[in-house]
């Protein structure tokens, strides 16, 4: 009678453990999954903000934008459009703006990919999300230091140049989110914990 227990207690203590790594495995890829989707939605919102402000140069007379120009003084108060006449700076800025903001947006709905049913191939949600975020990171780059070259380090920059530049660390972030997300353990190739599934 007594053999039986002493066999019987290991098995127990053993599922138990199991039982405890698999409920880790879950609160891990959970924590990620919330932690990515906060970083992939402050990103895009930071940059789209970023992209349609027109507070990228900025002095107590006037503020320049991607897109338009404002003067705050005189008979000639108002905001004008800056249109396709301009530095090819501003150009390439807006190229690569939106360029990250496709990349942006396409990580997430990756990241969101519990919500919206889309799979590339063979490529699973969260490294869709990944490789977007990256991606993004990299549009930013090069968007803001094209302008901040051309630019100047003398230009009074305004806060929409500072959420353009914020919006970089934060792509980075949410790459890094994704690509963790996509190697934690008992995550199948779509992005979700098999006890998701069930």
């Amino acid at each position: 009678m007594w053999n039986n227990v002493h066999v019987f207690l290991p098995q127990v203590r053993h599922r138990n453990y199991a039982d405890q790594s698999q409920d880790l495995t879950i609160l891990t890829m959970q924590a990620l999954q919330i932690s990515a989707v906060v970083c992939s939605f402050i990103s895009l919102l930071l940059f789209l903000i970023a992209l349609g402000s027109n507070h990228w140069v900025a002095d107590s007379n006037r503020t320049i934008g991607l897109w338009r120009f404002c003067v705050y003084y005189g008979v000639n108060s108002g905001c004008w459009s800056l249109g396709t006449d301009v530095n090819n700076y501003v150009h390439t800025t807006r190229v690569f703006m939106l360029l990250g903001m496709t990349a942006g947006a396409t990580s997430c709905l990756g990241i969101c990919g519990k919500y919206f049913d889309f799979q590339f191939g063979a490529i699973s949600r969260a490294k869709t999300s990944a490789i977007a975020s990256i991606v993004a990171a990299v549009c930013v780059l090069i968007a803001m230091s094209s302008y901040t070259g051309h630019v100047g380090s003398l230009a009074s920059y305004g806060w929409s140049f500072g959420l353009g530049w914020a919006s970089f660390p934060l792509f980075l972030i949410t790459g890094g989110l994704a690509l963790r997300l996509n190697t934690v353990p008992g995550i199948s190739s779509d992005g979700l914990s098999k006890a998701q599934k069930l």
